[in-house]
């Protein structure tokens, strides 16, 4: 396996409320992507969610905890998320949205909360997104990314990490064969940029940061 990121600072914010990091040891990969919300302290919070994330995981790892089918995958996201929350909110202020990937034993399993996104990309370089966002805009869970894009409403996230309720991620797992490539995105990613300059992003075409209102971040996955 092999990874880029590439994170930009959008030109509503003061700061990029964006983080992302991965780690491969042979077996697995191990991506977090982390969009800290408008709320005061929230990229610092993001920033320490993905290390405390990367940490704990491996610490789960290392004391003989396995990920080597999805429930198993499951279940150690689960645990870590729940244990780093206690730490997290006695040093941190603020929320955020935040997607964790693991691909181990030719699986790929997601825990997500909030609009961070996976997607497989295909020929062409179009994305099909696996992770419905949770937001108002789809509170029915039944829009795509494109038409969730268009929608003002998209803004308003119903699930993300915050201090007063314990996690809940979304799981979405599949199998991914070598080869495949993925890409683990914010929302300024999906919803900020047209099709064509998601693609464009992807193939490392140079890119603007021009007219581009929130922050933009993915991290680009080979299997």
């Amino acid at each position: 396996m092999r990874f880029s990121t590439r994170s930009f600072k959008g030109t509503s914010t003061d700061l990029n409320g964006d983080f992302a990091d991965a780690v491969f040891d042979g077996d697995r990969g191990l991506i977090v992507i982390v969009d800290g919300t408008a709320k005061t302290g929230s990229d610092q919070l993001a920033r320490s969610f993905v290390t405390y994330v990367i940490d704990t995981y491996q610490k789960w790892l290392s004391a003989g905890d396995t990920d080597t089918s999805p429930a198993a995958a499951q279940a150690l996201l689960g645990k870590v998320l729940s244990e780093i929350h206690g730490p997290l909110f006695r040093d941190h202020t603020g929320t955020c949205c935040y997607l964790v990937g693991v691909i181990s034993n030719g699986y790929l399993t997601v825990a997500y909360e909030g609009d961070c996104s996976c997607g497989i990309v295909t020929a062409g370089t179009v994305i099909k997104w696996l992770t419905p966002p949770h937001c108002w805009a789809n509170w029915q869970r039944d829009k795509s990314h494109g038409e969730l894009a268009e929608d003002p409403a998209r803004n308003i996230v119903t699930r993300c990490y915050k201090a007063r309720t314990a996690p809940r991620p979304d799981f979405v797992s599949l199998k991914v064969e070598a080869g495949e490539r993925l890409v683990f995105a914010t929302d300024g990613f999906w919803a900020d940029l047209e099709v064509e300059r998601q693609g464009s992003a992807l193939n490392s075409a140079p890119f603007e940061t021009v007219e581009m209102d929130d922050d933009v971040t993915w991290v680009d996955v080979w299997v």
